[in-house]
């Protein structure tokens, strides 16, 4: 099950992250500091597993403006109210996020500013709910917010035996739906299965065309000098005619849907890979027809309501 938990909140002080650095590093610390209140060592399990995609991720503070998403990704002004989201692949963890949000009264710190909470909603969503019932052929990813994809040099061609692991700050096609894919088969059922990623050595999804794409630089660590680059912009895809296979595609749509939800690339609980997905018109109509995504009843241990 993925759980959505969306916080609302308003700075009456103004909320800046470090020099340098992004806000979306203050949500997450917020979610740990969240989950340490309730269970420390959840939490500090949670936050020393490496080796497979985080089962959380965060979206920075933002707000509705005019019908458009703004991203507060350096200061939220004072007075201004805005949002931060949760998306947990991990029903404990989500259960274990509202527990202690409920706990925190009527304000929680967000880097080094209080800011009140005004509600807090959860949302629940069966990995049935995204099983690919169309297959797609074209599609558009807008990454809001900045990504970038982890790409392992092959153990054949190292030197020395050491793992060697490249930032990709850039859309490319067969690491966007790789990291989808070990996405799900990390934590949802039923798992895709391997030939998926035989078929994406073929490349057959296509970049044709890029819009607005650039590189932002963020540091995590402004002293220590530890920093992530990632890109933002549009994405345009094909997939090829001469690869085309339609239960791959349909597999395609699936983690489109996933990606959505969760994000992409590293950094996700940090507020890195948040994407917005668009199909052309005919398109979308036929996969919002196919899955509506109705929301599951909030269940027992999930009820998160605040007025």
């Amino acid at each position: 099950m993925i759980v959505q938990v969306d916080v609302q909140l308003a700075a009456q002080q103004e909320v800046r992250a470090q020099e340098k650095s992004y806000t979306g590093y203050l949500v997450r610390g917020l979610v740990y500091a969240a989950l340490r209140s309730v269970d420390p060592k959840y939490a500090e399990r949670l936050h020393s597993e490496k080796g497979q995609p985080a089962p959380f991720s965060v979206r920075p503070p933002h707000a509705l403006v005019r019908g458009r998403v703004r991203i507060f990704d350096e200061v939220v002004p004072a007075n201004t109210p805005f949002s931060v989201q949760v998306t947990s692949l991990d029903e404990q963890l989500a259960g274990l996020l509202c527990k202690a949000l409920m706990r925190q009264g009527e304000s929680v710190e967000l880097g080094r500013s209080k800011v009140r909470v005004l509600s807090l909603a959860v949302r629940q969503v069966s990995p049935e709910d995204l099983r690919g019932r169309e297959a797609v052929e074209k599609f558009a990813v807008r990454f809001l917010t900045p990504t970038f994809f982890r790409a392992h040099v092959p153990r054949s061609i190292r030197k020395g035996g050491v793992e060697l692991v490249r930032v990709l700050p850039l859309p490319d096609p067969l690491h966007l739906f790789t990291n989808l894919y070990n996405t799900w088969n990390a934590y949802l059922r039923p798992e895709i299965e391997e030939d998926y990623l035989e078929w994406l050595q073929q490349r057959p999804i296509l970049i044709s065309r890029l819009k607005g794409v650039e590189t932002r630089r963020y540091y995590e660590h402004p002293v220590k000098g530890v920093f992530a680059i990632g890109f933002t912009g549009t994405a345009y895809y094909a997939l090829a005619e001469d690869t085309y296979d339609e239960r791959m595609a349909r597999i395609t749509s699936q983690l489109l849907k996933l990606a959505e939800l969760s994000g992409v690339g590293g950094n996700r609980t940090a507020g890195f890979g948040w994407v917005e997905v668009r199909y052309p018109k005919k398109a979308s109509a036929m996969i919002d027809a196919a899955s509506s995504n109705p929301e599951v009843p909030k269940r027992p241990g999930l009820e998160c309501a605040k007025a």
